[in-house]
């Protein structure tokens, strides 16, 4: 037990640096943020596929969680359009969980389909801002889940309220957890916007 709440910490300080580093300079480091996020997707399918068919063993989760996050993203490195469809429907999962949340209402399973699957269409068509807001969006939250981690000292903390069946009723917690992504958010938009006035485009978006 001692150990599966050292993982935690560790698991949730790794979360916490890879927050700041897709929240504050997302758009700068394009191919590390995509990198994180095809991880995090994959992964995260990984170990629900692991736990599925292998009857909620954890050693079959963690070995799909390893298998499922290489291959999120390998292939968001190599297949750039569906890493920035990725980027912005993380996002759109975020935006749509946080805002269920805030009203204290359980997210609609179509809802969470919908925005995120617009959010990706959107980054799409208009890339470099949709890029900037998704990993600030994203990077906000990933930073959000890391700290909650610690504040609440939970190991099942870390969705704070991504996923659908969540009905976000947290009292103060829950709004404090809103607020800190809110604010985490406008300043990572806020630095990369500074930050990116004058560069050079990716490459990949010329494309």
């Amino acid at each position: 037990m001692h150990d599966y709440a050292d993982a935690g910490r560790l698991a949730a300080l790794l979360v916490i640096v890879a927050g700041l580093l897709t929240c504050f300079w997302g758009y700068r480091i394009l191919k590390v943020s995509l990198a994180i996020i095809g991880f995090i997707v994959g992964a995260f399918g990984g170990w629900e596929l692991g736990l599925s068919l292998g009857n909620s063993s954890t050693g079959m989760a963690l070995g799909s969680l390893l298998i499922g996050g290489v291959a999120g993203t390998v292939l968001c490195l190599s297949v750039y359009f569906v890493g920035i469809f990725l980027l912005g429907a993380v996002a759109g999962m975020v935006v749509a969980a946080a805002f269920f949340s805030g009203l204290g209402h359980q997210i609609q399973p179509i809802v969470f389909l919908i925005v995120p699957v617009a959010f990706g269409l959107i980054a799409l068509l208009v890339q470099k801002f949709m890029i900037i807001l998704s990993t600030a969006f994203s990077g906000a939250y990933l930073i959000t889940a890391g700290v909650w981690h610690f504040v609440v000292d939970n190991p099942d903390v870390s969705p704070i309220w991504l996923y659908p069946a969540h009905n976000g009723s947290q009292g103060h917690l829950g709004y404090g957890s809103l607020l800190l992504w809110a604010l985490l958010t406008l300043l990572g938009v806020s630095a990369q916007l500074r930050s990116g006035r004058g560069k050079v485009e990716p490459k990949a978006e010329k494309k």
